[in-house]
């Protein structure tokens, strides 16, 4: 996918400002409001959690079922449960119509903020590293490494970051349809603007998803 041109400049959608002489966008994209309902605000763990709680109710009350008590309980417990389930479904909706991804021929860039919207610009040259998570439904994210001595905000990032990694918080490519292309996409964009001393190491693990590729830039050792 590539960029928006106005005359001979080229834009990436929602960021103001042309990309550099010599820079073009190879890939961008919103994440999808449905993956991130299911794995990133868990609507399915929420369901299943309420459920239980439900269940549980309905076996331990001492009202009798027909009564209006029982209706009454159940009702409330019902609106409770479709209320945060609205709640996830919300935040979703939100976040993927106000997000976007790019990937350039130099940078990664993500465009969040529901409330206020920023660009966050993540050159190749902090990139340590990338982790792609793949999930059962065929989607997926990509998590980004960055050097030590480059740190952005926790709360700016928010939910496109690691959830645990507070002290160096991870940004991550949430909810994508074709994680692995966008994951090959970005290792081959890196290599292509590496210095000469510098090879780029794909290795395979299992991660909490499914399978798991690390990307990472490495100085060559004579």
């Amino acid at each position: 996918m590539s960029g928006h041109e106005v005359g001979n400049a080229e834009y990436i959608k929602g960021v103001p400002h042309p990309l550099p002489a010599g820079e073009h966008v190879l890939w961008e994209a919103a994440p999808d409001a449905r993956a991130l309902a299911t794995h990133v605000f868990h609507r399915r763990f929420v369901a299943m959690y309420f459920a239980a709680m439900l269940l549980w109710w309905g076996i331990a009350t001492a009202e009798p079922v027909l009564s209006r008590a029982f209706a009454v309980g159940l009702g409330i417990r019902l609106a409770l449960t479709v209320i945060v389930l609205a709640i996830a479904e919300v935040l979703a909706s939100a976040s993927a119509r106000t997000s976007w991804y790019a990937i350039t021929n130099r940078r990664v860039v993500m465009r969040l903020g529901v409330v206020f919207p920023m660009s966050i610009n993540i050159p190749f040259s902090i990139i340590d590293g990338a982790r792609i998570g793949t999930f059962r439904d065929g989607t997926g994210q990509l998590a980004l490494t960055l050097g030590k001595a480059h740190r952005l905000a926790y709360i700016a990032l928010w939910p496109h970051c690691q959830v645990f990694r507070l002290t160096h918080p991870e940004p991550v490519l949430r909810a994508l349809l074709d994680p692995k292309a966008v994951s090959a996409l970005l290792v081959n964009a890196i290599a292509a603007v590496a210095e000469p001393n510098v090879r780029i190491e794909r290795t395979e693990g299992r991660g909490d998803a499914s399978a798991e590729t690390i990307a990472a830039a490495q100085p060559v050792v004579a």
